[in-house]
């Protein structure tokens, strides 16, 4: 968000900082690395109205830009919690889930190559929608994801 990389730097190291002296009042705070990227961001731009000639912002990151940051954030905490949910399937379903979803490879070319039949492929990655299903239960957006069955 700024030009200079050790302003970068004393702005997380100072919101580092304010959460650990202020860690009581961070208990309630549901989703903390959000909570935290605001902190930053904030600063970053506090500093940079504060020492408007010595602080140039990115031009990536202007107030145009504000709403993609964010978005940016949204996206990869989504992203985090599906691969969360991923990496506790059962190996077997989590690999043909992958391989057919992520890959996109067909049900054919994931028995070949696992070497096992396509009604087990098909009976796996059924098996991993809908464990996701249950364990995405609470994130409804991410449920719209995997809504491929």
């Amino acid at each position: 968000m700024v030009a200079d990389a050790q302003t970068a730097e004393d702005i997380v190291e100072n919101t580092m900082f304010k959460l650990w002296r202020d860690r009581d009042k961070f208990k309630n705070v549901l989703n903390i690395k959000s909570y935290l990227y605001a902190m930053v961001r904030n600063d970053a731009y506090r500093i940079a109205n504060k020492e408007k000639g010595k602080i140039l912002l990115n031009e990536e990151l202007t107030e145009d830009h504000h709403d993609d940051f964010d978005e940016k954030i949204l996206e990869e905490e989504v992203y985090a919690i599906l691969i969360e949910q991923l990496n506790q399937l059962p190996e077997g379903c989590k690999e043909i889930f992958e391989l057919s979803v992520i890959e996109g490879l067909k049900y054919k070319e994931i028995a070949s190559i696992l070497n096992i039949s396509v009604n087990t492929v098909k009976s796996q990655r059924a098996r991993a929608i809908k464990l996701l299903k249950e364990k995405l239960k609470n994130h409804p957006f991410l449920l719209l994801l995997i809504a491929i069955d």
